[in-house]
């Protein structure tokens, strides 16, 4: 299939229109072409030349977080392997993408996997894309597969098991939540310095690790990043430090 995307302005009268039109979110009717006519966009969704293989459907068994974290990892390597090599990181920062995708391709998945207690769905966050890092990386239902593939995979890997890291980054919801909150979660190489990292301390220690984990992402790396240049660095520099600050901070919660 070839990737579907809103012009400009759809996207910006589809964003504005959220509480207006959040009822017909719930419902299975295809209103966006009625929509788009009355605010005189018929022309409102383009296809791109960007050809990607189809994919009949996203992975939901469970409403615990057990199985959304083990839906996730399978949902990822389902979308990013028929993406793979297609779309450029500049290319996959366009909200007007992920909007339509959400919107068109894939509303059912985003529907059902992002519905709450209450049975509603936050609309911004998860249909709605922008190009935020917070957005590109963690709420948005179908571009947070795609750049956690693109931050984990391992090519390198391929004849292996290239999907490790992303299996330790779904491991625990708090893993992904730490690294991806932090300012540099979108370069590619600190990420997979930094999961490289945790894999050694959980395989030595049979720890989880993920408080230590969190402080190496939110103090250490980041006052490191402060004073070094984080962009300079192989993913094997950073997993190296990483790794090091990880032991040494297991080492001295084990003497007290």
């Amino acid at each position: 299939m070839n990737l579907l995307y809103f012009t400009r302005d759809a996207y910006k009268t589809l964003k504005k229109d959220i509480e207006q039109n959040k009822d017909k979110y719930y419902t299975s009717t295809d209103w966006l072409q009625e929509y788009f006519e009355t605010k005189n966009l018929p022309d409102y969704v383009r296809t791109s030349s960007v050809k990607v293989g189809d994919i009949s459907a996203f992975q939901f068994t469970g409403e615990d977080t057990e199985s959304k974290n083990r839906d996730d990892l399978q949902n990822i390597k389902t979308l990013y392997t028929q993406f793979k090599g297609k779309l450029s990181p500049a290319q996959a920062s366009d909200p007007c993408l992920w909007t339509a995708l959400c919107h068109i391709t894939f509303k059912d998945y985003v529907m059902k996997r992002w519905q709450k207690d209450d049975g509603t769905v936050r609309l911004n966050q998860r249909f709605f894309a922008t190009e935020g890092r917070a957005s590109l990386l963690y709420y948005n239902a179908i571009s947070r597969l795609w750049w956690s593939g693109y931050l984990t995979y391992e090519e390198e890997k391929a004849k292996t098991n290239p999907w490790e890291l992303t299996e330790i980054l779904f491991s625990a919801q708090q893993i992904q939540k730490d690294l991806f909150d932090q300012p540099y979660s979108m370069n590619r190489t600190v990420v997979k310095g930094l999961l490289r990292a945790l894999k050694r301390i959980q395989e030595e220690t049979g720890n989880a690790a993920t408080p230590t984990f969190r402080k190496c992402c939110d103090s250490y790396i980041n006052h490191y990043g402060a004073v070094s240049i984080l962009d300079s660095l192989t993913a094997e520099e950073v997993e190296e430090i990483a790794y090091s600050y990880m032991k040494e901070q297991l080492a001295a919660g084990n003497k007290k």
